[in-house]
């Protein structure tokens, strides 16, 4: 279990630096960028994802600081995450390899999309539709097994 709370410490380590690169970019997008920038949706779209990148790590750090202290909840938190059902549910549903390419096509279409809004559209609503059957596929396999 110490090796477990070695590895969330390292997380928690992680996900700060990403909460601290989130924060920076959020305060460049504010003060450092020209205003025919911030005229474009793609702009808002991507201030939106940083923020939202960042305050989900923020939540993982409180909830892997509070596993850390507590006994408990990390010995729970160790047997959610190496539940052998729920690992058979993730991979039938194509999870890793999904989320993955997900947010692959995510940050390419917020690169790709100041140059053409057809393409940012048209990887945001694919991306989006690869998570949700991803996530209808999870929620069936839930039921059934």
């Amino acid at each position: 279990m110490e090796k477990y709370r070695k590895n969330l410490i390292l997380r928690i380590s992680v996900l700060s630096f990403v909460v601290l690169i989130s924060a920076g970019l959020g305060i460049f997008n504010i003060f450092g960028t020209e205003e025919n920038i911030k005229k474009n949706i793609i702009f808002d779209f991507q201030c939106g994802f940083i923020t939202v990148f960042g305050l989900i790590s923020a939540i993982l750090i409180i909830r892997y600081s509070k596993a850390v202290k507590n006994p408990d909840k990390l010995k729970l938190l160790f047997n959610k995450e190496n539940d052998e059902r729920l690992r058979y549910i993730r991979s039938k549903s194509g999870m890793p390899m999904i989320l993955i390419s997900s947010v692959i096509m995510i940050l390419s279409g917020t690169v790709f999309g100041y140059f053409n809004t057809t393409v940012f559209y048209t990887l945001i609503v694919a991306s989006v539709f690869q998570l949700i059957i991803s996530g209808i596929l999870k929620m069936i396999y839930i039921k059934k097994m």
